[in-house]
This record gives C-alpha cells, sequence and structure tokens, in this order.
C-alpha cells in the first residue's frame, strides 16, 4: 500500500536519491529473497521518475544474520553497515548528511524506511530546513502498525513531501514481475561501526565479521545493548509501580485527614480541648 505517492519533480528527477533502511525496525517478511530487496526499491523509484544515482543502506545489528543473506543483499545493490557502539540508525544518517565527504548534496531525495521514524524524521527536517528544504525530497516506508495518524505530514515542513509506502509485502515489497537493479551504488561501503572496518569488497567484508577482533567487539556491544535493554525495563518497571504507589500514597493521606477531622470534631464538643488546626 502507497499514500499520496507523487511522480518526481524536474529537479529530483535525475538527482540523487538515497535510501536509509532500518534492518532492525524494518526486517523481511519471512520468506522474502534478500536479492529482491535493491532491484524492488530501485523499480519502484524509477516508476516514479527517480532515474537519477541511487545508493541503498542497510543499518543495523548484523549479530546472528547469516553471511548468506547479507551476501544476497550485496548482490541486490544494497550496502551493509554494522551499527557502531552507543549508535542508532538517526545518528547514521544525520552524520551522513553532515559528512563533509558525502555525496548526499541538495538537490537530494531521500527515502526512509524504519519503524521508528518520527525521532528520525525530526532530525532530517532539521537538516533539511538547515539546508534549504526546496532542495530535498523525503519519501518513507514503515511497517503498518507504525502508520502515525497524519495521512499528510504537513506538519514535517518538508515542502517536497514525495509519499509514503507500507514495509509489507502488499507495499514497497510487493511483486511486480522481473526487476533489475541499476549497477551505481554510489562511493558507500561495507562498513563495520564497531572496528572501523570498511571495503568496497562484500567478500572482505564477510571475512571481516568471522575475526576474533570483531567478536570480541560485537560480545562488548552485545553486553551494552543488555545493559540498554536491562535499564529501560527497570525504569518501566518503576513507571508501572509508580501509579498504585500514589495511590496508596493518596489514600494514606485521605485517611489522615478523615482522622484529624474526627479528633478536630470531638475537640469542639470538649472545652477543655485544644482545637486540631488542619492546614
Amino acid at each position: 500500500m502507497m499514500k499520496n505517492v507523487k511522480k518526481a519533480g524536474p529537479e529530483f528527477a535525475t538527482g540523487e536519491t538515497f535510501v536509509w533502511w532500518d534492518m532492525d525496525s524494518c526486517p523481511l517478511p519471512n520468506g522474502y529473497e534478500p536479492s529482491r530487496v535493491g532491484p524492488r526499491i530501485d523499480t519502484e523509484l524509477k516508476n516514479l521518475g527517480y532515474n537519477g544515482p541511487l545508493t541503498i543502506i542497510a543499518v543495523g545489528n548484523l549479530e546472528g544474520v547469516p553471511l548468506d543473506f547479507l551476501k544476497a543483499l550485496s548482490s541486490g545493490g544494497v550496502v551493509i553497515k554494522q551499527l557502531q557502539l552507543g549508535s542508532n540508525m538517526t545518528q547514521c544518517v544525520v552524520k551522513a548528511l553532515y559528512s563533509s565527504e558525502s555525496r548526499s548534496e541538495p538537490p537530494l531525495t531521500m527515502m526512509v524506511i524504519s519503524a521508528v521514524h518520527a525521532e528520525l524524521l525530526e532530525e532530517i527536517v532539521f537538516v533539511v530546513h538547515k539546508g534549504g528544504s526546496s532542495s530535498y525530497n523525503l519519501l518513507l516506508a514503515y511497517p503498518y502498525v507504525t502508520e502515525h495518524a497524519d495521512p499528510e505530514p504537513s506538519s514535517l515542513l518538508v515542502d517536497n513531501f514525495g509519499g509514503e509506502w507500507v514495509w509489507d509485502r502488499f507495499g514497497l515489497l510487493k511483486d511486480s514481475g522481473y526487476e533489475t537493479r541499476r549497477q551505481d551504488t554510489g562511493c558507500e561501503l561495507h562498513y563495520c561501526g564497531l572496528c572501523k572496518f570498511s571495503s568496497d569488497s562484500f567478500d572482505d567484508f564477510a571475512t571481516h565479521l568471522t575475526t576474533r577482533p570483531h567478536a570480541d567487539n560485537m560480545d562488548e556491544y552485545l553486553d551494552y545493548l543488555a545493559a540498554k535493554f536491562n535499564s529501560g525495563a527497570e525504569l518501566y518497571e518503576a513507571y508501572k509501580l509508580r501509579e498504585p504507589y500514589l495511590k496508596k500514597l493518596e489514600a494514606k493521606r485521605q485517611d489522615f485527614l478523615e482522622w484529624a477531622n474526627r479528633f478536630q470534631y470531638d475537640a469542639d464538643d470538649d472545652p477543655k480541648t485544644e482545637k486540631l488546626e488542619i492546614a
């Protein structure tokens, strides 16, 4: 399913298009052939008139992802990046937009594929307006369950909004027959943020993912994620306990006021007893 999808304007038809795909929040549907992702996105964009250079970047935690899966992604023209310690999809995109070495200069079309697009879009919109919003074009794709409420997100303050897709077999990933991927993947390299390793060869990148130093850095990364999860879980549990605690506290306060009022009533009846003033 797609919404509000428009043909590329003349200023973006031959300009560069960058696709940032958050693999962690938008995994492929079960059984979907990973080599089809690049050509599928390419075809959808070409059908809308985006014929300039196309770079598709998949970002996420690669631990446990089979190398055959990553190889199939790469064969479809997808550049793969392992998140670095303490980083996330938002920071990766913003860093690329601010990088002096980046090709992401206006006029530029950017597609964001992410289930956590609210925070990411806020950062992107800030960069877009800083560089001149009329020179950027924004496309969105996300799982159906995270579809935002605004069907025409004018609140994003983006002059050029190209449209939205749902990230499933009936949306951006629908089967539309034989598809090909244009060969240009830009100057982006496969990159491991944990080890600061980069390569234009997937085979070299895959070999790196099997090395001992990478495994050690991955263990540290997983420990970091576990600690972050546990901290978040503790905060959530504390939040769940907060409301009943406050209710108990309020009940005790009401009990005390009721007792104090009774005591004051009794004191009013007894002239020998000093009155208790209740604030």
